[in-house]
Parts: C-alpha cells; sequence; structure tokens
C-alpha cells in the first residue's frame, strides 16, 4: 500500500485485528470511535489495497501430533533454483514456514513434526530431494511469540 497513506484509525484497527482477527466490525468500530459500517468499510480499504492479506487460526501444532518444533537451515547445492526448493518445501507436511536468507544458508525453515524419526525423514527428504548440500538443524525447546503493536 506504498501509494495509500495509512492514518492513525488504520494502526488502531490493524491492531485491533492483530489481537483478534475474528473482531466484528461492531467491535472494531467501538474500538477506534467508527460507526460498524464505518469499520467494515476500512477493513475493505485496507483488504483491496494489500496491506491486510488474510486472516489466519493459530493451532496448537502439539495437540494434533506435530508437536517437536525445529528449524532448518539449509544451503542448496549449485545446481538447484531457489523456486524448485521452495516448491519441494510446499509439498512437505511438516514444512511450516520457508524463508529465503542472507548469511551462510540460502534458506531457513521451520518444520512441526511428529517426534524425532519424523525430523530425520524430513531433514534426509530435503536433502536427497529438495536440492539441499548443506543442513543443520536446531530443534526449538521453548518459544515465545510476541504481539507487537503496530505503529505510524
Amino acid at each position: 500500500m506504498a501509494s495509500t497513506a495509512l492514518d492513525d484509525t488504520d494502526f488502531r484497527i490493524l491492531n485491533a485485528l492483530v489481537a483478534n482477527g475474528r473482531a466484528s466490525f461492531a467491535s472494531l468500530g467501538e474500538a477506534v470511535g467508527l460507526s460498524p459500517h464505518g469499520a467494515a468499510d476500512r477493513v475493505r480499504r485496507l483488504e483491496r489495497a494489500g496491506v491486510i492479506q488474510g486472516y489466519s487460526a493459530t493451532v496448537a501444532l502439539e495437540s494434533v501430533g506435530r508437536g517437536l518444533d525445529a528449524m532448518i537451515d539449509v544451503r542448496l547445492g549449485s545446481s538447484t533454483s531457489s523456486e524448485t526448493f521452495e516448491d519441494y518445501c510446499r509439498s512437505m507436511p511438516a514444512v511450516q514456514e520457508v524463508a529465503f536468507v542472507t548469511g551462510r544458508f540460502d534458506f531457513y525453515v521451520r518444520v512441526a513434526c511428529q517426534n524425532a524419526d519424523d525430523l530425520d525423514a524430513t531433514v534426509r527428504a530435503i536433502r536427497r530431494h529438495g536440492g539441499a548440500a548443506q543442513t543443520e538443524t536446531r530443534i526449538v525447546l521453548r518459544a515465545t511469540a510476541y504481539d507487537h503493536q503496530l505503529d505510524q
């Protein structure tokens, strides 16, 4: 939304939606001093402009059998394109996030595995079929997500 400036009300709506993506237009309007219709118009404008790109549910992965959280740093082989690697990762059920990064490695891959054997199989698959020349895996012992307020 480079061409459209966001005002204080837009940021207040965004922060309310980050805190509760299921907030009603009535509760959003009340929080920012608009009518429900006014809040709906603002949200739709933010969606059309691409500021709001979607809504999602946060799932406790351990409750669906994927409680082993790990990060895999990946350096690609010289014959593997980044697009090919990303496409391969998209097909893997354990992969939660893929980021193209700077530094020693080419990619950061966050996975949610069923157990150590599933993690081992995931890393092996990334090496054999994903085109990784080198990987380094770290198991997450504890993670804390922070919801920071957006500001202008």
